[in-house]
């Protein structure tokens, strides 16, 4: 698992590769150009970084260089939600979820899940939720 975060560019890159493990930087390349501006040799620099962050490997099989990814997208989300999360006051992790269910698109399915998450999560929450920031560090009025 790689500690190092990636730009929003380089996310661009790692969600065709998490889509198609083992693709050829040809690929991949002409995958992005479909919806950006993007060079060839920008992508490469971008795939280069990616490397050298961890988060991809490469193969060279004759002439052709294919990329496989380190983590997967699940696990990569998952690093990234807890990474936010511990970097926020906890009584403001609801807020941020309220945030996400009126700025993403869900289906019926999806709100369904969620629905059922929220019931099961309701019957172990505590009545309030402890703020854990160092005195001066967050606004939500629990160090007073």
């Amino acid at each position: 698992m790689s500690e190092k975060s990636i730009s929003a560019a380089e996310w661009q890159v790692m969600r065709v590769v998490w889509a198609h493990s083992g693709s050829t930087s040809n690929y991949i390349i002409r995958t992005l150009q479909e919806g950006f501006d993007w060079q060839p040799a920008t992508i490469k620099t971008l795939l280069g970084r990616l490397r050298k962050k961890g988060y991809l490997e490469m193969e060279k099989i004759e002439t052709t260089y294919h990329y496989r990814p380190l983590m997967s997208e699940e696990a990569h989300l998952n690093e990234q939600i807890r990474l936010l999360l511990d970097s926020m006051c906890s009584t403001k992790h609801a807020y941020l979820v309220q945030e996400i269910l009126q700025a993403g698109q869900f289906s019926q399915k999806d709100l369904v899940a969620i629905e059922n998450r929220a019931r099961e999560q309701k019957k172990l929450a505590p009545e309030r939720v402890a703020c854990h920031c160092l005195k001066g560090q967050c606004t939500c009025g629990c160090h007073r």
